[in-house]
């Protein structure tokens, strides 16, 4: 299986030319996508739903979180509300169903002088032909470990404590409308990619592969045999990264970064996992 993860900058290219089919066409041959810097709802780009476009353009499954909404109505001249929100997420796109699908929001600590914003991270479970998996698509915070760190804690929770935590709904309901099937196991393997905004050299990185409950995570790009670094953000580094669950990590056979590509500020990354 061929996972992408690229952060698509809400469509907008190193050349500054906003065209989201091009990031769709960048990922085309992946069978799971995991998205960031994703938008719906502003009027920059004509109110896009720009996950269910590119989902479309590849004829995708898709789901969607935004970590925050905000208002985007408008009142016409006859008074009449047209009710709009704008938000700003992560996505998971698969060939095959998302069978089920959750967002989490990660901590957030409020900071005087610097831009920041709500980040989260979208867990999906994938019914992929060789067995259902979890995929994590996420963003952390651009400013610093202080920020990063809490939200590597939760999100380390997440992934861990997945089985503790059980599905989106557990056991059946006895009401013959809805929940009425049995819940799903949940699995145990995991990717986890997204932008981390941290390189491997950074105080961050060995955290990821802590041993949690004695399953720490790995990560793909060196796991695939990489000798040498890359950048998936420009003169900044590898900030862009796959991590896998230790039941995975002997399956990973190569990991990329496309640097050709203008279509983002980043890179997408690229890992194949044997199914």
């Amino acid at each position: 299986m061929l996972f992408a993860s690229y952060n698509i900058h809400y469509g907008l290219g190193r050349d500054h030319r906003y065209d989201v089919g091009r990031i769709a066409d960048v990922v085309a041959d992946a069978d799971v996508i995991c998205l960031q810097e994703v938008v719906q709802g502003w009027a920059l780009n004509a109110f896009a739903d720009q996950a269910a476009e590119i989902a479309d353009r590849l004829n995708r499954y898709v789901w969607f979180h935004g970590a925050f909404d905000a208002d985007a109505s408008a009142v016409g001249a006859d008074g009449r509300i047209t009710n709009r929100r704008r938000t700003f997420g992560n996505a998971v796109l698969a060939r095959w169903p998302i069978r089920e699908a959750r967002g989490h929001l990660l901590p957030k600590t409020i900071l005087s002088a610097e831009f920041d914003l709500q980040r989260s991270v979208v867990e999906a479970v994938i019914a992929a032909p060789s067995g259902a998996l979890r995929v994590y698509s996420l963003h952390l915070s651009h400013l610093a470990p202080c920020q990063r760190l809490p939200q590597i804690a939760a999100l380390l929770e997440l992934v861990h404590g997945a089985a503790r935590r059980g599905g989106v709904w557990d056991n059946a309901a006895t009401d013959l409308l809805v929940f009425s099937e049995p819940a799903p196991p949940v699995p145990a393997s995991a990717v986890v990619m997204g932008d981390f905004n941290f390189t491997h050299t950074d105080p961050e990185y060995p955290v990821m592969g802590r041993a949690v409950a004695g399953d720490g995570l790995v990560d793909a790009w060196s796991q695939a045999g990489n000798a040498e670094d890359r950048e998936s953000f420009p003169d900044y580094g590898r900030i862009d990264h796959c991590f896998v669950t230790a039941d995975l990590a002997s399956r990973v056979r190569r990991a990329w970064i496309d640097d050709t590509t203008p279509a983002s500020d980043h890179y997408p990354l690229f890992v194949e996992i044997e199914a």
